[in-house]
């Protein structure tokens, strides 16, 4: 968004928005009104759609729709419901409105999905037909493989976003400090997430606050807390402010399906910024103690809104050039 006056500002409309998503997202199998997600924030209408574009990249219909289909795509690869009670589910008036708007996004009809990916673990979730031209350019990098030191935190991506990630960096530095240095570790934390669709996920979706371990042997006692991600081919894009879903849902839903690539969901999504140190996460989270009300760049790191302001998050989505036959 430009021109934002400060984070104190971006925050409570997020925050307010907050309210809409959570219903949407917990009323896919019913009516949604966008009078009544408008009156859930507080906003006017004609308000609430403006502000939930420009925070989150997609219209309120528009991700009312993507969601709704992708609840439609888990049960089919995941369940034997019978088409109509998916439709039905995933709040479509009819089988046939449900169909035409699966295939718009798919391009393959509701039961032939069901067929050609049944018990898949990634099913394609970024496929459509039609897309929305975007102006992001992202920068396409060559990541080598790395063994991660990582702790999770429950949380989706929201205006709780630095809140999640702020659990999981605590426990992280606190692993670190247990350690007592047998392990060299690189300064930047990264923050990242397995599966693409915990990142829209409520309070369940899983992310994880991560380190590269640059030399020394990870003890046994937190092999758990250890991961490997493969290297291989990302497109990332630079993000203005902190809380990244227009940056993330227009790459997603907009670049990637225009684009010659098509989403790696065998490794993980990454975000950092190269504007806050691993150092600085250890020593203001053995300090810091923050509410969930407060601003965890300002009042736990200490950044001033000056810096905040322009803050910049770097969001890399994991690609491939095999793109599936159209």
């Amino acid at each position: 968004m430009e021109g934002r006056l400060n984070y104190t500002t971006e925050l409570r409309h997020r925050q307010r928005l907050d309210t809409s998503v959570s219903y949407v997202l917990e009323s896919l199998d019913r009516s949604i009104s966008l009078q009544q997600a408008a009156d859930f924030s507080c906003y006017s209408p004609a308000h609430f759609q403006a502000l939930f574009a420009d925070y989150l990249g997609e219209t309120f219909f528009e991700y009312v729709s993507r969601n709704r289909l992708f609840l439609a795509a888990s049960r089919l690869t995941n369940t034997h419901e019978k088409l109509l009670d998916i439709a039905a589910l995933a709040g479509f008036s009819s089988q046939a409105n449900f169909t035409r708007a699966f295939k718009d996004r798919f391009r393959l009809s509701p039961a032939k999905f069901r067929t050609e990916h049944f018990g898949d673990s990634f099913p394609p979730m970024n496929e459509r037909m039609r897309c929305r031209k975007t102006a992001l350019a992202p920068t396409l990098e060559q990541l080598p493989p790395r063994h991660l030191l990582m702790c999770t935190a429950q949380g989706y991506m929201s205006s709780r976003f630095d809140h999640t990630l702020w659990n999981a960096m605590t426990q992280l530095c606190d692993l670190l400090s247990g350690l007592k240095g047998q392990l060299t570790v690189a300064n930047q934390a990264i923050y990242l997430a397995r599966d693409i669709m915990d990142l829209t996920r409520l309070e369940q979706g899983i992310k994880m606050a991560a380190v590269e371990v640059l030399d020394g042997q990870i003890p046994d006692s937190i092999k758990d807390h250890s991961i490997h991600v493969s290297g291989g081919l990302y497109a990332t894009f630079e993000h203005q402010g902190i809380l990244p879903e227009q940056t993330l849902n227009l790459s997603l839903f907009d670049w990637l399906p225009s684009s010659d690539f098509s989403l790696d969901r065998t490794r993980p999504v990454l975000m950092r910024s190269q504007q806050i140190s691993l150092t600085q996460f250890m020593q203001a989270t053995a300090t810091n103690h923050i509410g969930s009300t407060q601003c965890v760049l300002r009042d736990g790191l200490g950044l001033s809104l000056a810096k905040i302001g322009t803050f910049q998050v770097l969001v890399s989505i994991p690609i491939s050039s095999d793109i599936p036959a159209k």
